[in-house]
């Protein structure tokens, strides 16, 4: 959540939230002030930019929606977008399991047989 000061006049307090078009225009007029910066950079795209790095940085399904404020894991994966680094993070942990099964298998093939030979 993002606080703006409150102009004289409008609430008693002393800062409230930013609406989201309010934030979105906010940005729009900076953008404009500031040379080389992208008509492209918005804060949709800032958020899909972060969903995306949540998951490239291996986070849960329920750990990125629990950042990004999503209740349903289809509401998240519209704006985590699959890359290459995510499919490889899935690979690796993937190959690490299987890795994993086939030492614990070959251990209990050595106790078995340990066993049967005593």
């Amino acid at each position: 959540m993002i606080m703006r000061c409150i102009e004289k006049g409008e609430r008693k307090s002393h800062a409230k939230a930013w609406s989201y078009p309010g934030m979105e225009k906010a940005v729009q007029q900076l953008r404009k002030k500031i040379d080389g910066v992208s008509s492209l950079f918005t804060l949709d795209a800032r958020r899909h930019g972060g969903m995306t790095e949540l998951e490239e940085a291996e986070l849960t399904d329920g750990q990125g929606r629990a950042l990004s404020g999503h209740k349903t894991s289809q509401a998240y994966r519209g704006y985590a977008k699959e890359t290459m680094k995510r499919a490889l993070a899935a690979t690796r942990k993937r190959r690490a399991h299987l890795l994993a099964q086939k030492q614990f298998e070959e251990q209990n093939v050595d106790q078995t047989h340990q066993l049967e030979t005593t």
